[in-house]
């Protein structure tokens, strides 16, 4: 790939709600009590679930997550993207889940109103052997008491999900809801069972986890800047490297709320959102420029997202042998912005190291 400047590290705000990682156990056997519950916490407001598990019963599950109205108020639930993967592939159903999120993440949608202890399932049917991988966001809202359910303009809650950044670069904080509505809460509860669901998600009985990979996170996003210059040649950032490398503010800390709060990393951050807004300047202003964009899997190998000014790009399977070309943009006269974001999908390897190649038109 020849010589490859480092771009100076970043530092990254985290922003939005809670992430709930559910990844342990990762695989489900018929050793395991089933229906059991992978993970459980109390969340409040707008929050992500990651989970990715795999199926090795000797019969079809129904694995995903239930959200309990913790509350003694009637909540609504919104959506704000939703990515399901189901393959006997790990690394296709995480693909196949981040980019249904990245396709849905700017729409809000209502799915339904809770009252006090109800509950919302989001499962999948997932036969013998396959792995299914999901990236969900919600926001629970209350209205006043005297409020119609119905009344509750969708315009209104458009604000939970803003664009990442503004017309001049700067990073969009959550807005404050609108005047009356305030935020709910619910238990959350990833589960697998056969047949039909359990009476009460709240009091499945948590499985043993294999590995410590679960966890309550404080923020499902990470927003970042920086700039490249033509005249540095081909450059690279690391993305979910080891916590040693990581960029500033990249990787927080979780709690896991099952196995007696004990501090954890999701190391990769997955379910983790990166929002990255990147100024390129030409050094031959004169002269249009094709600049390549590229993503290289140094950690391993997998199936890989990316979205590029609004461009949704799946990469065939990549390993560390190989660089993935993913977009290009010509560049002229004046600074070019580039919008990407990104997240490693379930089932895939990191490191993710971003190429920016001057001059490569994926050739």
């Amino acid at each position: 790939m020849g010589t490859r400047t480092p771009i100076p590290l970043p530092v990254l705000t985290p922003e939005g709600g809670p992430l709930i990682f559910s990844d342990a156990p990762e695989i489900l056997n018929d050793t395991m009590d089933l229906p059991g519950a992978m993970y459980r916490d109390q969340v409040e407001g707008e929050f992500r679930v990651f989970y990715h598990h795999q199926n090795k019963t000797s019969g079809a599950l129904q694995i995903g997550v239930a959200i309990t109205n913790a509350t003694d108020q009637s909540e609504l639930l919104f959506a704000l993207g939703q990515g399901r993967g189901l393959s006997v592939f790990p690394d296709l159903a995480g693909q196949a889940a981040l980019s249904e999120f990245l396709a849905s993440h700017q729409t809000v949608s209502f799915l339904t109103a809770l009252s006090a202890g109800q509950t919302y399932w989001s499962v999948q049917s997932v036969p013998v052997g396959d792995t299914a991988s999901a990236i969900l966001q919600y926001a629970l809202i209350t209205l006043p008491a005297d409020a119609e359910t119905t009344s509750v303009p969708l315009a209104l809650l458009q604000d939970l999900n803003p664009a990442p950044f503004n017309a001049e670069g700067e990073f969009v904080n959550r807005p404050t809801l609108p005047a009356g509505l305030g935020y709910g809460a619910a238990t959350v509860t990833t589960l697998a069972y056969s047949g039909q669901p359990p009476s009460d998600p709240t009091t499945v009985p948590i499985l043993a986890a294999v590995r410590p990979t679960r966890g309550t996170f404080p923020h499902f996003d990470r927003f970042g800047s920086f700039t490249i210059s033509t005249a540095r040649g081909l450059q690279v950032l690391g993305v979910d490297t080891a916590l040693k490398q990581a960029m500033p503010g990249e990787y927080e800390k979780g709690v896991d709320a099952v196995d007696g709060g004990v501090s954890i990393y999701d190391v990769g951050n997955y379910g983790v959102l990166y929002n990255f807004r990147i100024l390129v300047k030409n050094s031959v202003p004169d002269q249009p420029t094709p600049f390549g964009l590229l993503m290289w899997p140094s950690g391993g190998f997998g199936h890989y997202v990316m979205l590029t000014d609004g461009n949704l790009a799946l990469s065939p399977f990549v390993n560390y042998k190989n660089a993935w070309w993913f977009d290009e943009v010509t560049l002229h006269g004046i600074p070019t912005v580039i919008d990407l974001q990104t997240s490693l999908p379930g089932g895939s390897f990191g490191p993710q190291r971003l190429l920016f190649d001057p001059g490569f038109n994926g050739q």
